[in-house]
């Protein structure tokens, strides 16, 4: 737990955060197919890591773990914002942890809405290493309407609609949060409408990551 990663110790990471349902994991599923890359996904270490909190070093983290699907969907959004935000902060020395205990032997992506722009700022990245990806809040509602997952996430909610209500307005909060929120300088925000094809999105992180275009077969 005491890791704690520099941007000159490592040079072959590239950091890719964001808002949930922008097409985060897609891109990065592509970069490591195209390129040859590891993709560590916060995401897939969230449950785990939340085996390994202690409540008296991540208290959000660990009180959120236990809640019941109104006391997560059913406060006011505002609440609900800042909460979202503190167990990424909580969560981050294990990812940490994580990425110091992988091998050196391929680059490695790091995805994921864990990954707050003030938390891999403080590493001292290469700025054309990092980028977040955020909705617009239409794109951002259709996606999650697309996902059937998110049913049984509201399921034990007492007011199903007005959770998810609240649901997208914390999600659109959290996707301001990462682009207006303090970054390094240089840091770049992409925002996906899904007017662009994610071929064209993938694109514009190529360009910005500085890696050459492969033409499709």
């Amino acid at each position: 737990m005491e890791a704690r990663l520099s941007g000159e110790e490592y040079p072959d990471h590239y950091w890719i955060g964001g808002s949930p349902c922008s097409g985060k994991s897609t891109i990065a599923g592509r970069l490591a197919a195209t390129y040859g890359m590891r993709v560590y996904r916060c995401d897939d270490a969230f449950f785990r890591h939340q085996m390994s909190i202690d409540p008296k070093l991540q208290p959000i983290f660990s009180r959120l773990a236990r809640a019941s699907c109104d006391e997560l969907w059913m406060r006011p959004v505002p609440h609900q914002l800042r909460e979202a935000i503190e167990p990424y902060r909580e969560q981050f020395p294990f990812i940490l942890a994580d990425l110091a205990h992988l091998p050196c032997s391929l680059p490695t992506i790091v995805e994921g809405a864990a990954l707050l722009p003030e938390l891999v700022g403080s590493l001292g990245p290469d700025p054309n290493r990092a980028m977040w990806i955020v909705p617009t809040e239409q794109f951002q509602r259709e996606e999650y309407e697309r996902r059937a997952w998110r049913h049984e996430v509201l399921s034990r909610c007492s007011d199903k609609d007005q959770a998810w209500q609240n649901w997208m307005a914390r999600d659109t909060g959290f996707a301001q949060v990462a682009t207006d929120q303090p970054r390094a300088p240089g840091f770049k925000v992409l925002t996906v409408d899904g007017i662009r094809s994610v071929h064209e999105d993938l694109a514009a992180v190529l360009a910005w990551f500085r890696l050459p275009m492969i033409p499709s077969q």
